[in-house]
């Protein structure tokens, strides 16, 4: 066809929307490919993000102890260097546990914290969290962190390959004694278990950070990954669960009382 006659203006737009017969598209297995690499980087890449979050919570976490430290310092230079005292609302002045503190010590801590949530491990949520905290009737409320000032007689006699800790009293005290850890506590008479740092955060099952379901077994069970630990001289560090010790959480109870690593 010879296009230098006057009817190349008709026939080259014609033939420039006439559509091939070739024209491309993705065929079903590269779609479903597409999809594989898709779901591939994904899985690679969510892990590494929640451990991010993770490595965030633990530095909250880090500074909210420091401030917790901070806050029974601010107390004793009140008190003739006395800590808060460790005992619970209980009758019996014997009955002591690692995360329950008494209202009137709550009380105080938030006095000379200025903050509530101070307490509360932020990774944590139910039932921990709330404003009126997570009190238990006839003990007293059951905090995000271990308190283990001002607790008597200690060590706590040993059980079953757990040891008594010793309690600082004052801040005169060994400064390397521990004075605020992480919860990472477990009771098999409570049928609780808390583990607040995994790998990819706080161990929750079924919509409860105490872990009823794991009716007891120990934080490393669960998923515990490891905790801070906060001294009397107010330096706080990260130790992995297996260079974690065991310890007694509960004075009285045995196997129905409470255990803790830090």
């Amino acid at each position: 066809m010879n296009f230098s006659d006057p009817q190349r203006a008709f026939y080259l737009p014609c033939l420039a929307k006439r559509p091939s017969p070739f024209t491309s598209a993705f065929t079903l297995i590269e779609l479903l490919v597409t999809v594989a690499i898709i779901a591939i980087l994904a899985a690679i890449l969510l892990p590494a993000l929640s451990g991010g979050k993770e490595r965030a919570r633990r530095v909250t976490c880090k500074n909210q102890i420091r401030q917790f430290i901070i806050a029974t310092h601010l107390y004793g230079m009140d008190e003739e260097d006395k800590l808060p005292s460790g005992l619970s609302d209980n009758s019996n002045p014997e009955d002591e546990h690692i995360p329950v503190v008494s209202s009137l010590v709550r009380t105080q801590l938030f006095f000379y914290s200025g903050d509530p949530r101070m307490i509360e491990c932020p990774s944590l949520g139910k039932p921990f969290g709330q404003p009126e905290g997570w009190y238990y009737d006839t003990y007293g409320f059951v905090i995000g962190y271990n308190y283990l000032g001002g607790h008597q007689q200690t060590p706590w006699p040993d059980y079953s390959g757990f040891t008594g800790f010793i309690s600082p009293q004052t801040l005169g005290d060994d400064p390397n004694l521990a004075l605020v850890t992480d919860i990472n506590d477990w009771s098999p008479g409570f049928g609780k278990t808390f583990a607040p740092h995994g790998a990819n955060g706080p161990v929750l099952q079924n919509n409860d950070f105490s872990n009823p379901l794991a009716t007891g077994v120990s934080s490393r069970e669960i998923g515990a990954t490891g905790g801070n630990v906060g001294l009397l001289d107010g330096s706080v560090h990260w130790k992995g669960i297996s260079q974690m010790k065991r310890y007694r959480g509960s004075r009285l109870w045995d196997d129905s009382g409470c255990f803790g690593v830090w």
